[in-house]
């Protein structure tokens, strides 16, 4: 199960190289300002004073590569389900999510709290998992919830 603890030691050098990834200070995410490690577009890696606040894994599905790398992520912060496989309810991540919504055309996000934690997972109508953002900062937390209303 997942481990709120490798989430404060999360480093995208672990799992890539710096010609992989650009790094971007300045950057606003959720209207807070901040640091973030991007590999192309789809996985970003957000940080506020070197504490990482924000893992975002989102359209890995089409590219080898960091559908790897992100499953790999998912694998060392304790997830049992990977991304471009079937999602399957867990006592954790069931029918229990505080919210839903429908940015994408082919798939629903679901937002569940877990340890103060907040997770969004972007299920397709198959029931394939395609995205995942756990936002730990309380701001950015608040600042999701509010715009996703």
């Amino acid at each position: 199960m997942y481990n709120k603890n490798k989430f404060s030691s999360l480093d995208i050098n672990y799992f890539f190289n710096s010609d992989q990834r650009n790094t971007i200070k300045d950057f606003a995410y959720a209207n807070i300002l901040g640091t973030a490690d991007i590999c192309g577009y789809q996985i970003m890696f957000f940080y506020i004073a070197d504490n990482i606040e924000v893992l975002l894994i989102d359209e890995v599905i089409d590219n080898i590569l960091l559908l790897d790398k992100a499953n790999q992520i998912l694998n060392f912060l304790g997830f049992e389900f990977k991304l471009g496989s079937p999602f399957i309810l867990t006592d954790t991540f069931n029918h229990n999510y505080i919210l839903k919504d429908h940015l994408y055309e082919d798939h629903m996000r679901y937002y569940y709290k877990v340890d103060e934690q907040l997770i969004v997972l972007g299920i397709n109508y198959e029931g394939i998992l395609l995205s995942f953002e756990l936002i730990n900062n309380k701001s950015i937390i608040d600042n999701r919830l509010a715009f996703s209303c």
